[in-house]
């Protein structure tokens, strides 16, 4: 091999990678050599040889024996072909084999020759259908399988990958620092990722893996902490607030702050004090009280002289933050604007105005907060509500409206929370708060499964809350476009229903399809105890609080995740009064029956998202796919938490010992991290 070879050179230098299959290739992510020895198996087929006498009915096989008939191709169809021949296997058995549409394999097969064939087996007509002929000669007991689309063949896959490990395996540069390659005695770069495509063994499987797990929790962390590194040297907006002052309005609020709020409200404020920008996660379960949180670190802000905004995902969370903030805190002078889309112009004109000319010193808002014609005079605190509907372009370009000369102090929210044990590793590039208590005086929810047929269990308890004068949630799952009924048939179905059933009782609609004034309506009507009954879409998932609802009945529970059920499951049970939830499923796979199973044993949203991933997978946690961190392609922090936890501090020990890792280790990671930035 020429020392000019690069495994950063794009995938077309590939002898047999011609401009379209180049295309192909780059259709599922992979540009370069170095893309195509990351791209991993997902699974391996099992072509160790089996005896007839071992297999299952429609079990996934490899059988070796004599081929005893020439084969014969017959076509049906539009371009459709069977091919059929007969083998003898263990000696005396004969099975029929057959392959549909490859009609090409023909010439491979010739009576008297010895067969290896992958394929399915079928019992009954004691026939194997065959997937794949096996080349012996290669010695391999496992096949990679790729991810791939029609087009992109698994045959060119493998083909590629062997080549790209002929022409380029002297070019794999190993990028963890030496000492924790022996520290944690973990294979060379080059050896691990030729094993996790092609390994001999399961133990060289096991060592590449735990190899590339390290490496991607490593580097990982290297992003995130290099990024938390690099703003402790930014400068900040320093919040000087006066604390009596923050105590006395503090004192307005009537009841007393949990334990944990206070300590939320106390790690925000030394932040605030701080010279460099604060970015803190403030995470915590349904109903915990993160929003009262955050508006008393607004007010902080706000007594130092700076303007603070609170940017949430729906204009009915924005309504409901507005009123919350006023009532509580307009008694003692401070006012909070209001910021949507849908506002009176002339009232919208006005609270621009006011935040250009710093008049107005909080608002409240939704995505209307980042247009760029909204201007602050000196804004130093950004909330984001519910962190994981925002993309960080999003996030971002209200960063961007802060200070020129100091960057923003950002609090992000959320109410999906991730078990406290992976916090700390998976957020390395924030501070993170965490609320683990409810409000005193909160019943725990009653959670029940139902059957479809079982409804009228559901309604004895709908009449009861209603006679007692409380409300009812309805919600159903957004409809799919393939579906007969669409989203808004689905919903006036179920009024209708309703209705009908309780006859006496208002029984309203709330869908995304109705304008936002019809939406604020309902749920000002809902609010004051004007409907009874509300039958909504997912809109109602996030913060809306009716303390007098103590029924939520989720229609096709099955379709919702874990972290969605237990948010609406939160917008019952805010008060002292009993609650009820009631999950109308009928699931029909493995993943739903456990997660309907785990929303009747739980009320812990923790232990809940821990349970979720352990369902899912990491799936797109708190909507990070969409934040630039990248999701692990071979280890879930889950499974392997101690890995994650190594990794952790072998950062942390990097960034503290500068003479642990050699000038050249060093200068790798740091073009690493400058090649694969995130946002900070």
């Amino acid at each position: 091999m020429s020392h000019t070879q690069d495994w950063n050179a794009t995938i077309n230098h590939l002898k047999g990678v011609g401009p379209k299959t180049a295309t192909l290739f780059q259709s599922i992510g992979i540009y370069t050599i170095r893309d195509l020895m990351f791209h991993f198996p997902f699974r391996f087929e099992d072509l160790q040889a089996r005896e007839l006498n071992s297999l299952l009915d429609q079990e996934k096989v490899a059988l070796v024996g004599k081929v005893i008939t020439d084969p014969t191709v017959s076509y049906f169809g539009r371009k459709k072909s069977r091919l059929s021949f007969k083998m003898a296997v263990d000696s005396y058995h004969i099975i029929q084999v057959t392959f549909f549409n490859q009609p090409y394999l023909k010439k491979h097969i010739q009576a008297g020759q010895m067969r290896a064939i992958y394929g399915k087996w079928q019992e009954a007509s004691q026939q194997l259908m065959g997937t794949k002929l096996i080349n012996q000669t290669a010695g391999e007991d496992f096949s990679p399988i790729y991810r791939s689309t029609q087009s992109l063949k698994q045959g060119q896959i493998v083909k590629a990958i062997h080549q790209a490990f002929e022409d380029y395996s002297a070019s794999i540069e190993e990028i963890i620092p030496n000492y924790l390659n022996q520290r944690f005695h973990l294979i060379p770069l080059q050896q691990a990722l030729k094993a996790m495509h092609f390994p001999s063994n399961s133990e060289e499987q096991e060592a590449a893996k735990k190899k590339i797990i390290f490496q991607d929790f490593f580097l990982y962390q290297w992003k995130l902490q290099s990024a938390r590194y690099q703003r402790q040297h930014l400068r900040g907006q320093k919040i000087d607030y006066p604390v009596d002052e923050l105590r006395q309005a503090i004192k307005i609020i009537p009841f007393e702050l949990t334990a944990a709020q206070k300590k939320a409200v106390n790690e925000i404020c030394v932040d605030l004090l701080s010279t460099y920008p604060m970015k803190r996660l403030l995470q915590g379960d349904v109903g915990s009280g993160k929003t009262l949180v955050a508006f008393i670190t607004m007010l902080a802000v706000v007594q130092a002289g700076f303007q603070t905004a609170l940017m949430v995902p729906t204009e009915i969370l924005a309504q409901q933050h507005y009123q919350s903030f006023n009532r509580y805190f307009e008694a003692v002078g401070f006012h909070a604007e209001l910021l949507t889309s849908d506002m009176n112009r002339e009232l919208k004109k006005t609270t621009i105005e006011g935040l250009a000319s710093g008049r107005i010193r909080i608002v409240i808002g939704t995505h209307a907060l980042i247009q760029d014609y909204v201007k602050f005079k000196n804004l130093a605190y950004i909330v984001i509500d519910e962190q994981h509907r925002f993309g960080v372009g999003q996030r971002q370009e209200l960063l961007e409206k802060a200070n020129a000369n100091h960057l923003a102090n950002i609090l992000q929210m959320t109410a999906t929370p991730i078990p406290r044990s992976l916090a700390q590793t998976l957020y390395a590039d924030m501070s993170v708060s965490t609320i683990d208590e409810l409000p005193g005086g909160r019943q725990a929810i009653s959670t029940v499964a139902v059957k479809e047929d079982e409804i009228d269990h559901v309604y004895d308890r709908i009449e009861k809350e209603i006679s007692l004068g409380h409300q009812v949630y309805y919600v159903l799952p957004l409809i799919e476009a393939s579906e007969y009924l669409g989203e808004v048939e689905n919903v006036q179905n179920i009024v209708s229903v309703l209705s009908k059933k309780f006859p006496a009782v208002q029984v309203a609609p709330l869908h995304g399809q109705m304008n936002k004034e019809e939406q604020k309506i309902v749920m000002e009507q809902f609010k004051e105890q004007q409907i009874q009954i509300l039958v909504a879409t997912t809109m109602v998932e996030v913060g809306v609080d009716v303390p007098n609802a103590t029924v939520m009945v989720i229609q096709s529970a099955e379709r919702f995740g874990l972290a969605q059920l237990h948010q609406l499951r939160g917008r019952v049970g805010r008060s002292h009064l009993a609650s009820y939830c009631f999950l109308i499923a009928n699931p029909t796979t493995q993943q739903g029956k456990e997660r309907i199973e785990q929303m009747v044993k739980s009320q812990n949203g923790f232990d809940l998202s821990e349970a979720d991933l352990k369902i899912r997978g990491m799936g797109d946690l708190l909507g990070r796919s969409q934040s630039g961190i990248p999701m692990f392609q071979v280890g879930n922090p889950l499974e392997f938490p101690e890995i994650m936890q190594a990794a952790y501090q072998a950062v942390q020990e990097i960034f503290t010992q500068k003479n642990i890792i050699t000038n050249e280790e060093r200068q790798k990671l740091i073009e690493y991290a400058e090649k694969q930035p995130i946002e900070v």
